[in-house]
């Protein structure tokens, strides 16, 4: 097997390193936020006319609305670390 196709996984560089600490950051609050998002939108089917639920899910929908604006690939399906660093073809 080709040694040069594997450089990618043998050494990461420091910028590739540095990207996945933020991206990890990134998609672990996103994760999260789905999550807390997917439970409120079930207690407000329970209780639609309760406030602290609509205001929940606005607040929610909001945190979510600016990661995918700061991180848009966080929905691409691109796993952006391959476009950026990924073995040329």
């Amino acid at each position: 097997m080709d040694k040069d196709l594997m450089w990618f996984y043998d050494d990461q560089s420091e910028d590739y390193q540095n990207f996945r600490k933020e991206a990890q950051a990134l998609e672990r609050e996103y994760l999260e936020l789905r999550q807390l998002l997917h439970g409120a939108t079930k207690d407000l089917e329970g209780a639609p006319d309760n406030e602290n639920f609509q205001a929940k899910v606005k607040y929610l929908t909001k945190r979510i609305k600016g990661l995918e604006e700061k991180a848009p690939w966080l929905t691409s399906g691109l796993l952006l670390e391959h476009a950026l660093w990924g073995v040329p073809h």
